[in-house]
């Protein structure tokens, strides 16, 4: 009798362990499923010679395909909402055990932002809740967030309990507009802030939070044959010493021997027309024109080539007449 009493209390709790799971994967957000599903779900370790990696910035600001469709370079947009760089290299070891890029390109614009800022918290589970649970998602849970939340990214029914009465009255909000033939990217229209510009040159070479994390991300992308690329996509700052900030990356680059594409300066974007928002994301204007500069960049600078034509790219062609014809329905409304 006890036996059987063991045995169905362990069925029990199996039976248990599956509802679970199977309500903390329904009752879930679909924004990580539509921003990382298809990086997840592509089997082919090889599928994208680049891998875009930050915040916002980069999400808004890179479009993986128009890279394909005007240089014919395989991409995904790895970037996220407030991202701060000790986050940035939990997000690269997670991606480099699923696909084995030659490229990648670490956005800098939060060096001074550590990983333990609370306000960031809360974006992390666009990426995370698109991990499956494995020891390196327990270790990055561990490692970039205090304990009271970890049951909250481990098990994220703690938090979705609560989505009955999103589903039921249709007020899901989205914490970003991507759609699966993106690549990963965000895509913005209109905007056209009037955004004061300020400009030097003067650099700031301060040791900051996020440098001890840039010099573990590259030591990463090598251990791994990946050539790391630091990047500052252009951007309106409210504070000169953010400007000096980001220009003393270049020291660190330096150090690292790595190149950096600070866009700070380079004149690529106009402030009156390719911004969204007054928080300086770029508009579908600004992505393309940053996009065209990124893509010459690595066709000149970087292990890539041209894959269109090659076995498999249909997939790739047809991301274009989607991405497109997205683009056309939203700029004719």
């Amino acid at each position: 009798m006890t036996r059987k009493r063991l045995l169905c209390a362990a069925v029990w709790i199996v039976a248990l362990a599956v509802c679970l799971f199977a309500a903390d994967r329904f009752m879930r957000r679909d924004d990580g499923e539509r921003k990382y599903g298809p990086f997840f779900e592509n089997k082919d370790e090889d599928a994208y010679d680049v891998l875009f990696f930050g915040t916002s910035r980069v999400l808004d600001g890179v479009q993986p395909v128009q890279l394909w469709r005007d240089f014919g370079i395989t991409s995904y947009n790895m970037g996220n909402n407030s991202e701060p760089l000790g986050m940035t290299e939990w997000t690269m070891r997670i991606a480099f055990e699923r696909h084995k890029p030659k490229v990648a390109l670490i956005d800098v614009y939060y060096i001074d932002r550590p990983v333990t800022d609370a306000w960031t918290f809360p974006f992390r589970h666009v990426f995370l809740d698109e991990v499956p649970l494995s020891p390196v998602k327990l270790q990055c849970v561990m490692d970039t967030l205090p304990r009271d939340q970890w049951l909250e990214f481990l098990m994220p029914f703690s938090l979705y309990h609560g989505r009955w009465e999103e589903m039921a009255t249709g007020s899901v909000e989205r914490m970003v507009e991507c759609e699966p033939f993106m690549m990963g990217s965000e895509l913005r229209f209109g905007g056209y802030w009037p955004l004061a510009v300020i400009e030097t040159l003067e650099a700031d070479t301060t040791e900051r939070p996020g440098w001890q994390d840039v010099r573990d991300i590259v030591a990463l992308c090598r251990e791994n044959g990946v050539m790391p690329v630091l990047m500052c996509l252009p951007s309106v700052v409210e504070q000169e010493e953010t400007l000096r900030m980001v220009n003393g990356v270049s020291a660190l680059a330096q150090e690292l021997d790595v190149p950096y594409l600070n866009m700070m300066h380079e004149g690529i974007v106009d402030v009156n027309t390719d911004f969204f928002d007054g928080y300086f994301h770029m508009n579908n204007n600004g992505a393309a024109k940053v996009t065209a500069y990124l893509g010459e960049w690595l066709m000149q600078n970087a292990p890539v080539t041209d894959r269109r034509g090659e076995p498999g790219s249909e997939a790739w062609d047809e991301a274009v007449t989607q991405y497109e014809a997205y683009i056309a329905a939203h700029t004719a409304q």
